[in-house]
């Protein structure tokens, strides 16, 4: 018993020492160095920096019109200043990329390192299938082929994964997608041909999503979809691919906004697309938005829309990467917008860029009028969670 009281006394001296030293340390080194020492394990860029950089590389680079139309219009926005700086710091890198290799092989490029295109030996998304046994029948030369952008190893890096995650598919009988679903040619992607189809590590992650989706929710029935942070559009594009009659509403910062309209406009070229515009009421846009299959919004569009006008939101791998006013005033829309939300995030948040408790799989801005219908670990990808919730 004395033991157990000195260790609690104990762990409170320290506690209390721990502090005072942070205390101290924040003097000396300043907020700034302090935070990002203590609190910081990715690289960020502040609003205010990345707005300075933006001006210069705009000037000595080549870049798209509608690119630099939609960055303009982001930086414009009062809200840019309170936006994550690990975010600023991606956009950053982003752009240089784009301006390098074009959104044509996007897919070989931002794709293969984001938007869960991140398929490689060692990666931890597939640490637990790694070693299954393979039982389908491939061409082996399908392990052997090189990318374009991808280095010899790096090639037969992907072309494993990808093998690894079709042979789960198949033998978890994801049949039914597989046979649907196609990896589209635009940005140039890393594919695994099986049985006459194309197939790649973002199209093959995609059906894990999609599947879960359609077991609860009757698509034909709620078929107006909303989604934040859809990186390539990955999941308009499958969905869109099984049921035409979706429309579908992406709403994202560039970048990303314009890759997912780049990669999406080519891919459905039969498709009615609203393009991304300045629009500061809905009512000067409404019977176009409305007619539209295929949408693109900023977030602070999404604050125009009218109440109720989604039937399910979705956020996928984004917002574990967002700051904590970024993630509130998503839930808030989610509640304000849709009739049901399906998010997946990380089970404890890896990249830490503020002071405030890393996000968990339990501690997100879940609503009191929301109702659980699944909310539980993911088996691939690992170290995931996903959720659907019903809002009332």
């Amino acid at each position: 018993m004395l033991i157990k009281i000195l260790i609690k006394i104990n762990k409170k001296i320290l506690s209390f020492l721990l502090r005072h030293i942070k205390k101290l340390l924040k003097i000396i080194l300043g907020k700034s160095l302090f935070y990002k020492f203590f609190y910081i394990n990715v690289s960020v860029l502040s609003s205010k920096d990345f707005i300075k950089w933006w001006k210069e590389y705009k000037k000595f680079n080549k870049l798209d019109l509608d690119l630099q139309l939609m960055l303009d219009d982001l930086l414009t926005n009062q809200n840019f200043k309170n936006y994550s700086p690990y975010w600023n710091y991606l956009t950053q890198s982003h752009i240089k990329i784009l301006n390098d290799s074009g959104v044509k092989n996007f897919k070989q490029t931002i794709e293969r390192f984001h938007y869960s295109g991140e398929g490689a030996v060692g990666v931890k998304l597939l640490e637990p299938i790694w070693n299954d046994n393979i039982l389908i029948q491939y061409d082996s030369a399908e392990l052997l082929k090189k990318h374009d952008l991808c280095s010899e190893q790096e090639s037969k890096q992907y072309n494993r994964a990808n093998l690894i995650l079709l042979n789960y598919l198949i033998k978890n009988k994801y049949h039914m997608y597989l046979e649907k679903l196609e990896e589209q040619q635009f940005g140039n992607p890393i594919i695994f041909n099986y049985q006459n189809k194309r197939y790649s590590f973002s199209l093959l992650s995609t059906i894990l999503e999609i599947s879960l989706i359609e077991k609860y929710i009757d698509l034909n029935q709620y078929n107006s979809i909303l989604e934040i942070g859809a990186g390539s559009g990955r999941i308009c594009d499958a969905l869109m691919q099984i049921n035409n009659n979706l429309n579908y509403t992406i709403v994202d910062i560039p970048p990303a906004l314009f890759i997912s309209w780049s990669n999406l406009s080519n891919s459905f070229k039969n498709k009615k697309i609203f393009k991304y515009r300045n629009f500061k009421n809905f009512n000067e846009i409404e019977k176009e938005f409305i007619s539209c299959d295929i949408r693109f919004l900023s977030p602070e569009q999404l604050e125009l829309i009218p109440n109720k006008f989604f039937d399910l939101s979705i956020a996928v791998d984004c917002l574990h990467e967002l700051n904590k006013a970024q993630v509130d005033k998503y839930f808030y829309e989610f509640n304000r917008l849709s009739k049901f939300c399906y998010f997946k995030c990380q089970n404890i948040q890896w990249a830490t860029f503020e002071k405030k408790e890393k996000y968990n799989i339990n501690n997100y801005p879940v609503k009191s009028n929301w109702n659980k219908i699944i909310h539980e670990k993911c088996h691939i990808p690992n170290g995931y969670f996903h959720t659907l919730y019903k809002i009332n």
